[in-house]
């Protein structure tokens, strides 16, 4: 993974009004691995460089006010269409006026995408010339966070300036302790301010980790901000129905610990699920054979799925939700899924087949959420579904989209699945037409 560099070098503030930002005025690069996201072209001076100029005590606050959110609040459906979610990430709705580059942070867990943009500042005084994305270590990008927020409250301590905002917020930040650092991640994962909340919303996340226990985390990815206890319940129902009701997965027992244990570090979420779902495969002497339908999948896994057609009504309260996965008392796995089609029962099975493999005794959430774990799940199912390795064997260099819906209709998925497949394998050139 890339890592992120703040370089700041303080400057002559040159009348800059305001004693927080003429203290910390300074030329300030962000560098991501070997992007530089500050590199800009001057267009009064007619000249390009790798930094600009702009007060650090603005860039500090936001950090430091965003915290929670930065390293807690992953991306989900209703999130992207959520301008708050923007102002929590984007680090250009902070600018106050200033130079700073459209740079976009969102984790997933251990790992933070970084994106930014190309594009001329309204003013007109600098245009950022590039734009990227690039995967960071999250534990990374928070100490290099820490430090240029150290580095400013230095600055503005040996300039006499006190009792600001930001020294207010980084204490609360830096003083958490285990438990209020808890409280404030799952708020944050709901979207909430952890130090904006009233009673009531105090009350909800206090009880959330009572309710979920170890499915906390991945829950507060999925679950609306506005009644998030209604849908903890959905969710503790639908667990119920998994077990009384779900198909299990008694077959995967043996696989548990082995393929958690043999796991390559250092895989990203996405290349472990297309890792499980191919060692899967061969244990089930499968080779490439398309699995096409239920049955098909009942037969490869040695397991009775009747139970997969029977949607878990209790989900419809939580609609962020695809699925449960339940362990039983012989440490079987038991599943149950929203109601969908065909496609999306077998898509979903096999999301939960990834959880069985590698969250042995701790149950597990299917989510439209962008954790790290519901990246390898569906990875997984896309691969366990629709193998590269056989899509290879099919596809001519350049793709189009009867081909993709020859393709799905073979291994039984969406053309969605078999396109996103051809592009995140690069097995061919998908044609206008393919993804138009």
């Amino acid at each position: 993974m890339a890592e992120i560099g703040f370089d700041f070098d303080w400057v002559d503030p040159e009348g800059v009004n305001g004693p927080e930002l003429s203290a910390t005025w300074a030329s300030l690069g962000i560098r991501v691995g070997d992007s530089v996201v500050t590199r800009v072209l001057d267009n009064r001076a007619k000249t390009v460089r790798d930094f600009v100029y702009v007060p650090l005590y603005p860039l500090a606050e936001w950090l430091a006010a965003n915290w929670w959110f930065l390293s807690s609040e992953y991306r989900n459906p209703d999130r992207e269409r959520d301008a708050d979610f923007l102002r929590r990430h984007a680090l250009g709705t902070g600018r106050e006026g200033y130079a700073y580059p459209d740079l976009e942070v969102v984790s997933s867990g251990s790992r933070s995408r970084l994106i930014w943009r190309a594009g001329a500042l309204q003013w007109g005084k600098v245009e950022f010339l590039d734009g990227g994305q690039e995967s960071v270590d999250s534990d990374q990008l928070r100490h290099a966070c820490s430090e240029l927020i150290d580095g400013v409250l230095r600055r503005l301590a040996a300039l006499g300036v006190a009792g600001t905002p930001l020294e207010e917020e980084w204490e609360a930040v830096q003083g958490a302790d285990d438990a209020e650092a808890r409280f404030c991640e799952t708020a944050a994962g709901l979207g909430w301010d952890p130090y904006a909340l009233g009673d009531p919303e105090r009350e909800a996340v206090l009880l959330l980790a009572g309710e979920l226990g170890d499915l906390l985390d991945e829950a507060v990815q999925a679950l609306g901000a506005s009644d998030p206890r209604s849908q903890a319940s959905a969710i503790t129902s639908a667990l119920d129905e998994a077990k009384s009701s779900g198909p299990c997965l008694g077959s995967l027992r043996p696989y548990h610990e082995e393929f958690v244990k043999d796991t390559a570090a250092g895989l990203t979420p996405w290349d472990t699920g297309y890792d499980w779902a191919r060692r899967l495969r061969r244990k089930l002497d499968l080779d490439g054979q398309p699995l096409p339908d239920m049955g098909a999948l009942a037969d490869a896994l040695g397991e009775r799925l009747d139970g997969a057609n029977q949607p878990a009504s209790s989900l419809d309260g939580a609609p962020l939700v695809d699925g449960v996965v339940a362990w039983n008392d012989d440490e079987s796995a038991s599943v149950a899924l929203r109601r969908s089609g065909e496609q999306g029962r077998r898509f979903g099975l096999c999301r939960a087949i990834a959880e069985a493999l590698g969250s042995h005794g701790t149950g597990a959430l299917l989510t439209r959420a962008h954790s790290e774990r519901q990246q390898r799940n569906r990875a997984f199912a896309a691969e366990f579904l629709a193998p590269a390795s056989e899509l290879k064997r099919r596809a001519a260099s350049v793709v189009d989209g009867e081909d993709v819906d020859e393709m799905a209709e073979e291994f039984g998925v969406s053309s969605w699945v078999i396109q996103h497949q051809i592009e995140n394998h690069r097995i061919a050139q998908l044609s206008e037409r393919a993804v138009g």
